[in-house]
């Protein structure tokens, strides 16, 4: 019994720990779960757009500045997947330049 209560209270804190750590996305970002971390690796720069997965751009207020200096993009779904697969909605980047 012991053995359950601390395999209970440890995936407790695991399950809180994952749902504050991206608390600091802004509300106009994301919409039930839209926003997910990246890596930097992904994200491309051309002009002043961030460009992931070579058609998706963020440019102008889209682009800030990561809270926690790792890469996140915030994308809806699109309608259909092989024209529009996803609308961008924010970029986070470490020391955005928006």
């Amino acid at each position: 019994m012991p053995k359950l209560v601390c395999l209970l209270a440890a995936a407790l804190m695991l399950v809180s720990g994952a749902a504050t750590a991206h608390s600091w996305y802004p509300k106009e970002c994301c919409h039930d779960n839209d926003c997910r971390p990246v890596p930097c690796a992904e994200l491309s720069y051309r002009d002043k757009d961030v460009v992931w997965r070579k058609h998706v751009y963020f440019n102008g207020p889209m682009i800030r500045e990561s809270k926690n200096g790792d890469c996140h993009v915030c994308v809806q779904e699109g309608l259909n997947a092989n024209i529009i697969p996803y609308l961008p909605l924010c970029v986070f980047v470490p020391r955005a330049t928006s």
